[in-house]
């Protein structure tokens, strides 16, 4: 078993509010991240806005005044957009099942959730950084998949 975990390369909660009008989306996204978890007045996540949510509401001819995080949320489940368990992580989710998530569910941020509530947030980008961190991730920790 590896020792990295979630916890050790989240990057602490940044989020969006469910009601975050559309001109502060835009804005909260052009941060490193490619995209944020939406969550409620309690920290529960509710969904993620990515870009390519913003791209899909432009290309459907909504404005920035017309959506809202809530409104461009998707969960994760490729089948649907919005649900009431969207793809996160514990903190002691180890590495190997956090790099499974991203190539399954095709996602470019996963939630990190603790008793119901976001912690943090992991991005592809995290993982790289932590590949590229000399002595932080040894190879043998990574265990060969069959």
């Amino acid at each position: 078993m590896t020792c990295i975990a979630a916890k050790n390369i989240m990057h602490p909660r940044v989020s969006l509010y469910a009601k975050t009008k559309g001109e502060e989306v835009i804005e909260r996204l052009m941060s490193s991240y490619p995209a944020l978890p939406v969550v409620d007045d309690e920290l529960r996540v509710m969904g993620v806005v990515s870009e390519f949510d913003v791209l899909t509401a432009l290309k459907e001819g909504r404005t920035v005044h017309e959506f809202s995080a809530e409104s461009l949320m998707t969960c994760g489940h490729s089948e649907h957009g919005a649900c009431d368990s969207p793809v996160t992580v514990q903190p002691n989710t180890e590495i190997e099942d956090i790099v499974d998530l991203f190539i399954q569910k095709n996602v470019s941020i996963l939630p990190v959730v603790e008793k119901g509530k976001l912690v943090g947030i992991i991005s592809r980008k995290n993982i790289m950084n932590a590949l590229a961190e000399k002595g932080f991730w040894k190879e043998h920790e990574f265990k060969k998949r069959a």
